[in-house]
């Protein structure tokens, strides 16, 4: 059910700026809004999730999120919205995702035994596909077409769902502190940074995202741009366009689990990186539309190539007193430069077209798989050997 509004907002969100303004670098603004928390907070946000329940942390963040929507819906059905209320609820809504994103992956791991995190996390990430880019893209699309202010009263509700069933869930998920002490919370803010930056897997891996992120989040905010200007699409084959990532991934997320286990760990992050590069030559030479829609297949096949090994390598390396904390850090620093790419992006296809930054992508990817994300390939191994029981 979150993901479904979240997936709902990824069209909603653009759709609506597009209504307001054409200018790119403002349209580009509503991303960069909502992962500016990533940077800004995450780390107090961390301590939070390590001292309190889990389960009703991320209950929290989907009520306050829930009545964000409302206000956004009341707002655009009243004046058709502006943009200091969407960027407000981007902010809001990207809040939220750091408590979700942080914690949500600690409760996985005390319901499931670590052998099972591959298989659970490939589970886990065909879902969110499923919801939060196959069924959520083109439905806030359909959505919009009806009404502007329609999808965001659909997001409130199934955020208000998602907070219902986590209420539900049993047990206590607040994380053991004895060996902490009595810890101050300000000393406990640089404590997830420290580990994150000191360890041999997890600060390689944050780098690596954090430019892979960079990039990515340049081709996201400016899509809405190539589909609608370069392709001529309408607001609903937009969303129909994102579906083509989605059902890419969908699919191979049912045989990712088995990819690894035959292929390693290391094996599956080249791939998912290879074909980040490949996707983003695609989307910024081709001018069909077929060649759009293969560039986005291949970005949904390389998601979970690197997505489920790396929520299970923190799973696995990461000891679960620390762990909010830890996550918050390694976000802090692996989404860190998604604001600064946002706003990249916008400028650049302000100036020379949105196919342009796809075609920027290419080499600096090529870079990190040949060279900069080689300390990471080697440092898996053995990490994974010494954590082993």
């Amino acid at each position: 059910m979150s993901n479904i509004g979240d997936g709902i907002t990824l069209t909603a969100f653009p759709l609506l700026a597009v209504s307001l303004t054409d200018d790119a670098r403002l349209i580009a603004m509503v991303l960069v809004v909502r992962f500016i928390p990533f940077v800004a907070i995450g780390l107090p946000l961390g301590v939070v999730i390590d001292r309190m329940d889990r389960r009703k942390v991320g209950l929290a963040a989907q009520v306050i999120r829930a009545v964000v929507l409302m206000l956004l819906a009341a707002n655009v059905a009243a004046d058709g919205g502006t943009l200091a209320a969407l960027y407000a609820a981007a902010f809001i809504v990207g809040l939220s995702e750091v408590v979700i994103d942080s914690s949500a992956p600690a409760m996985i791991r005390q319901v499931v035994e670590t052998e099972q995190l591959e298989l659970a996390n490939a589970r886990l990430t065909s879902t969110e596909q499923v919801t939060n880019l196959f069924i959520g893209p083109p439905l806030g699309a359909a959505l919009f077409t009806v009404a502007s202010w329609l999808p965001f009263v659909v997001v409130m509700s199934a955020f208000v769902l998602a907070a219902l069933l986590l209420a539900v869930v049993p047990g206590s998920f607040r994380p053991d502190r004895s060996a902490d002490g009595d810890v101050s919370f300000r000393s406990e803010l640089g404590t997830g940074l420290r580990y994150v930056w000191g360890h041999p897997v997890l600060r390689p891996m944050a780098l690596t995202v954090a430019v892979f992120a960079c990039l990515g989040e340049a081709g996201n905010a400016v899509l809405v741009l190539l589909a609608t200007e370069r392709l001529g699409l309408s607001e609903v084959s937009y969303g129909l366009l994102i579906t083509a990532d989605a059902a890419a991934a969908i699919v191979w997320s049912l045989f990712v689990a088995g990819y690894i286990r035959r292929v390693g760990h290391v094996r599956s992050l080249q791939t998912g990186m290879l074909l980040f590069i490949v996707a983003a030559v695609l989307l910024g030479t081709s001018t069909a539309l077929v060649g759009v829609v293969l560039g986005m297949v291949l970005t949904g096949i390389a998601d979970p190539s690197w997505n489920v090994v790396s929520r299970t390598l923190r799973q696995r390396l990461v000891p679960d007193e620390i762990f909010g904390r830890m996550m918050t850090a390694y976000l802090t620093i692996a989404w860190s430069m998604q604001p600064i790419g946002a706003f990249l992006g916008g400028v650049l296809a302000e100036a020379t077209g949105p196919e342009w930054v796809y075609l920027a992508q290419a080499p600096i990817m090529l870079f990190m798989l040949f060279v900069g994300a080689r300390p990471l390939f080697r440092a898996v191994p053995a990490a994974l050997a010494d954590a082993e029981p």
